[in-house]
């Protein structure tokens, strides 16, 4: 706020503290209403450092895909999206479980090679990974959940209690 009240001259009365809630979550189905979502809504998001982007671009692309040309967009996403998506849980764990040390040794190690290759690999699904996953995603569960559900009427897209309330509140499992 410093920068642009110095910079743009911004005067802020009343200004309120903002901060936020990292949500990772894997979508169940990436449908509302029978009509594709897409991006951070969606759940497409990476577990690892947060960025969505790429993740967005390319669900909307699998969207347009599926509304113009007739496909399953829950196949294409799955086939598509949950790979590099449940590596990115699996990397989020083994970054929690690191620690400072590990993750400035990593982070360190990165210095030293073609950075842009080795996150290529880091985030292509591997046998690592997959194994990792299940309990990446059991151990990481609270983070997985969204607070603003509250099972009330609710429209999840990735409904957190269970596959029966998913289908009764989204209508989409």
């Amino acid at each position: 706020m410093d920068f642009f009240i110095a910079r743009a001259g911004f005067v802020m009365r009343d200004a309120p503290s903002l901060g936020g809630y990292r949500n990772v979550r894997v979508a169940r189905a990436a449908l509302q209403g029978g009509r594709p979502v897409i991006g951070e809504q969606a759940g497409f998001q990476d577990a690892l450092a947060g960025f969505g982007i790429r993740h967005a671009m390319r669900s909307g692309l699998l969207a347009a895909r599926a509304l113009l040309g007739g496909q399953d967009y829950r196949v294409l996403w799955r086939r598509e999206l949950l790979p590099a998506i449940r590596a990115g849980v699996a990397n989020r764990f083994v970054y929690s479980v690191l620690g400072d040390t590990g993750r400035g040794a990593v982070l360190a190690r990165l210095d030293d090679v073609d950075a842009v290759a080795a996150l290529r690999r880091l985030y292509r699904p591997t046998l690592l990974s997959s194994a990792l996953f299940p309990l990446a995603r059991l151990l990481l569960r609270r983070a997985l959940r969204d607070r603003s559900c509250d099972h009330q009427g609710c429209r999840c897209v990735w409904c957190i209690h269970g596959d029966a309330a998913a289908a009764s509140c989204s209508g989409d499992t």
